[in-house]
């Protein structure tokens, strides 16, 4: 694919989603399966709850009694004691438990603080008893067979909770990419510089820790990070060895037109066929993907400044490996949604403007005042990212609608 020059977000996007290969399924414990992707229905292996239960300690009745005159106390049903052996007649109750399964001839329980029990009888402190009350009913979270989990789902704590509950104690998951992240440039030095060992022109390597771990909490296993210099003869051994462990490599710096930007060149000398190469955005202008095709990895370059690399990682890294994960064509790329602006805006006419922004416990988003995009200072209170609209007018009213996205 030819590219005559930067192409839109929306154009770019499709591109990179279309390249995704979504890896294989697995089995994976339960205990173990926190934050991986489901490729499988979890279903029901029975009614839930499989018994009308008790939502109250209280008395179990016949609404068809009423609520006037004494009630004979015929028995007491603790949660987890069978019910079987118990059941109701005209004028009974039967004292029991939260949790506890409804004995026969029981439609409704009166909660402990709404009767009077005095030795063997019950009255009830209610005008009206109604059918149901307090009563959780078979079936009703989901009867047997149906899906309780749907393929895609990521797995949250309380999704674990529910496959336990139908007793799926095994899942299957989407195994996780396998990414090799390349950091380069030739004024980064690693992170852990001491600052008397910095010379006044270099910088720390902010890329390599910020990107690594945006893979990891998208769902990916990142194999390693590397840092090459601003040298073919230097880049090619390490990219050598990450094409033979990895699903998706992600480069940061090396794709803009700079003298020394090696890595946009290096891949297409390699065989790769270029998806995209240049993007009408701010930041991030510059990002390049490529498609290895017959087994080999997808490439994804980001661009070395970081408020770029951690744009683009969630404009672009972050939909693809959605896609891989989920194998599904059919779902939303990015989870983007509609907040009104807390105050105006300007956008851009040529390119799509995408700003770090706080959103507001009253839904409104407010863009953060930056120095451009050397500037990762200005994202520490940063909630997502605003996607502006793309218009000829200065000025983005407040209260108009923008696209948020979540980091």
């Amino acid at each position: 694919m030819t590219n005559t020059g930067p192409v839109s977000y929306d154009e770019a996007l499709r591109r990179v989603v279309r390249i995704a290969r979504p890896t294989a399924a697995e089995p994976a414990p339960l205990a173990e399966s926190l934050g991986r992707t489901l490729r499988r229905d979890v279903v029901a292996d029975r009614d839930q709850p499989p018994f009308d239960r008790s939502t109250r300690d209280g008395f179990a009745v016949r609404s068809a009694d009423g609520a006037a005159g004494a009630r004979k106390v015929c028995g007491n049903i603790a949660a987890g004691a069978p019910a079987s052996g118990v059941s109701l007649g005209p004028g009974e109750a039967v004292r029991i438990a939260t949790g506890a399964s409804l004995p026969d001839g029981a439609d409704a329980v009166v909660a402990l603080e709404q009767a009077e029990q005095v030795g063997g009888n019950v009255r009830l402190k209610l005008e009206a008893v109604e059918p149901r009350q307090h009563v959780h009913r078979r079936a009703a979270d989901a009867g047997r067979s149906e899906v309780v989990l749907r393929r895609g789902t990521v797995l949250q704590p309380h999704h674990l909770g529910i496959a336990a509950s139908v007793g799926a104690m095994q899942v299957q998951v989407a195994a996780r990419p396998r990414v090799v992240v390349l950091t380069s440039g030739d004024e980064v030095r690693p992170a852990d510089t001491a600052t008397h060992d910095l010379l006044p022109q270099q910088i720390r390597n902010s890329n390599g820790p910020m990107v690594a771990s945006l893979v990891e909490a998208m769902g990916a296993q990142v194999l390693y990070i590397k840092h090459v210099v601003d040298e073919t003869d230097d880049i090619l051994p390490v990219v050598d060895e990450a094409l033979s462990h990895a699903d998706c490599l992600v480069t940061t710096g090396g794709v803009s037109v700079g003298q020394r930007d090696r890595f946009a060149a290096l891949w297409e000398m390699l065989g790769f066929r270029k998806i995209v190469h240049g993007v009408a955005i701010q930041p991030g202008k510059p990002f390049f993907a490529a498609d290895g095709s017959q087994g080999r990895p997808v490439v994804l370059g980001l661009p070395g400044n970081p408020v770029s690399a951690l744009v683009t990682a969630h404009l672009f890294v972050r939909p693809l490996l959605r896609r891989v994960l989920r194998g599904d064509s059919g779902d939303d790329p990015l989870p983007w949604r509609r907040v009104p602006l807390a105050e105006p805006a300007r956008p851009g006419s040529g390119r799509q403007l995408f700003r770090a922004a706080c959103l507001a416990a009253d839904g409104r988003v407010s863009i953060i005042p930056w120095q451009g995009s050397g500037d990762l200072v200005h994202t520490a209170a940063a909630d997502g990212l605003v996607r502006l609209p793309m218009q000829d007018e200065p000025i983005a009213a407040a209260g108009e609608p923008v696209l948020f996205l979540a980091f």
